[in-house]
């Protein structure tokens, strides 16, 4: 799988509903992200612990999974100057 791509397209899907509607879009991006990332990291320390037969890919997706919304989030601010609902 590309994971690229896979990150690409979700970073366009997530600027795309915070240019639609910023609040729902924003609030997504964070959630998703946060949760995206405490699997992740939990994942890691799992496996740190005890050894499994998770595969590598799983965590390389994980990882554009958390990071996509984060990097939305950043350019979505960075673009418009804030978050306007704030």
């Amino acid at each position: 799988m590309n994971y690229l791509l896979l990150f690409m397209v979700q970073v366009i899907v997530y600027l795309v509903l915070m240019l639609y509607d910023e609040y729902f879009g924003t609030l997504l991006a964070i959630i998703l992200g946060a949760v995206a990332f405490v699997v992740w990291g939990l994942s890691y320390v799992v496996k740190w612990v005890q050894s499994s037969r998770v595969s590598p890919e799983y965590y390389r997706y994980v990882l554009t999974v958390w990071t996509s919304p984060l990097l939305s989030l950043l350019l979505f601010i960075l673009l418009r100057g804030g978050i306007g609902w704030l």
